[in-house]
């Protein structure tokens, strides 16, 4: 029972699924590099994306930026997408934003 005036606060985390994550290997530059933005489609997400390229770019001599809006944020990528951003970027950011 709770108590007048109170709050319950509940942790939506499940304990039982802890994967642990592994990263992506790095490339030791940016420099010749093309650089792919994934954008989840939420409003200020692409802006936020434009700022990370232009950021990466003032530091590095970047080959190129390859652009893509993956549609929603409801539902991942589609395989296909990820594929030809694989094709042709060396690395890739995804931004989600609000």
């Amino acid at each position: 029972m709770t108590r007048p005036n109170s709050i319950v606060a509940l942790d939506p985390t499940d304990e039982r699924n802890q994967a642990s994550a592994i990263l992506a290997p790095r490339p030791a530059t940016l420099d010749g590099k093309v650089i792919g933005l994934l954008s989840n489609n939420k409003p200020h997400s692409e802006e936020l994306l434009r700022m990370i390229a232009k950021f990466i770019g003032e530091r590095y001599s970047i080959k190129g930026i390859v652009a893509h809006n993956k549609g929603g944020h409801q539902w991942p990528a589609r395989r296909e997408d990820l594929e030809e951003l694989a094709k042709k970027c060396d690395v890739a950011v995804h931004a989600t934003a609000e």
